[in-house]
């Protein structure tokens, strides 16, 4: 029985209480099995969030806070309204998109207006920068001038609320511009991602995606914006991939079709990417 309301603080709220809620948060299938830590963290709140999603309440309700009456929702000792029954069967069909997705959205509307650096070559987006700087990040982050893949991921997720963008961008707490630190973050599962699989269902809407493109160590990084094989539409297109591939959304790379860098191309673009390119997979929020 949860009697106090759970939420997103620093540090992050702990006990016997968040474990059980997380435990139910599991039975229900909003958080994976084994992850009850007895921390309230981004991972958890979001799965509040998605599990008020689905249970119908009303939207401006949707938050990410775990109280005593979501806990009796969940475990079926409240019963919902008919107005929480009629919306939870028509979101049914249509999930709360995760923090991921939202980002996914973010960048596919900078890919839309075709935020690219200027000067070209420059390792400099002015629409990104100034972005950047209105979210509360350092002279450094904004200034730019340096690759740019993963400030332009994180850039948005911080935009959507991501814990991930806060700690990476905003706050500097683990380099989010070095695509190899950003793959110990996923594996470790520390500061809102996490690793998944890349070739079993685990690539969705949302997910974040690491490039190795010579071989040599992952050196780009960006979003998928649908599941392998999955037919897109974005920036005005309809992007068909193989079942091998996935269509993504990253920053400073060339636009599909373009001869330029992969890595280094100077823009915002959707493109059609081989899984074989992809040695890891990760959750953002």
């Amino acid at each position: 029985m949860i009697s106090r309301t759970l939420r997103l603080t620093s540090p992050p709220m702990r006990g016997t209480d968040v474990k059980a809620a997380q435990a139910t948060l599991i039975s229900r299938g909003f958080l994976p099995a084994k992850s009850a830590d007895g921390i309230y963290g981004p991972v958890s709140a979001n799965a509040a969030k998605q599990a008020k999603w689905m249970l119908g309440y009303a939207r401006k309700n949707v938050t990410t806070t775990y109280g005593p009456e979501l806990d009796a929702f969940l475990r079926g000792k409240k019963k919902p309204s008919v107005m929480m029954a009629q919306r939870a069967k028509a979101r049914a069909r249509r999930p709360h998109p995760t923090v991921g997705a939202q980002a996914a959205d973010v960048m596919t509307a900078w890919a839309t207006a075709y935020w690219h650096e200027s000067p070209a070559g420059s390792n400099y987006v002015p629409q990104l920068s100034n972005l950047a700087k209105t979210l509360g990040a350092s002279p450094y982050i904004y200034g730019m001038r340096y690759p740019w893949c993963g400030m332009g991921v994180f850039t948005a997720a911080l935009k959507v609320g991501a814990e991930s963008g806060k700690t990476g961008i905003k706050q500097e707490l683990w380099n989010a511009l070095y695509t190899p630190t950003i793959q110990q973050m996923a594996r470790d599962g520390r500061y809102g991602l996490r690793a998944v699989s890349v070739r079993n269902g685990g690539i969705e809407k949302g997910i974040g995606v690491l490039f190795d493109f010579n071989g040599g160590g992952v050196d780009h990084v960006g979003i998928a914006l649908g599941k392998p094989g999955q037919v897109v539409f974005a920036a005005n297109k309809k992007w068909r991939p193989k079942r091998s591939q996935i269509v993504t959304v990253e920053a400073n790379t060339s636009r599909e079709g373009e001869a330029g860098s992969q890595s280094d191309g100077g823009c915002v673009a959707v493109r059609i990417r081989d899984l074989a390119l992809i040695p890891t997979a990760f959750s953002i929020s």
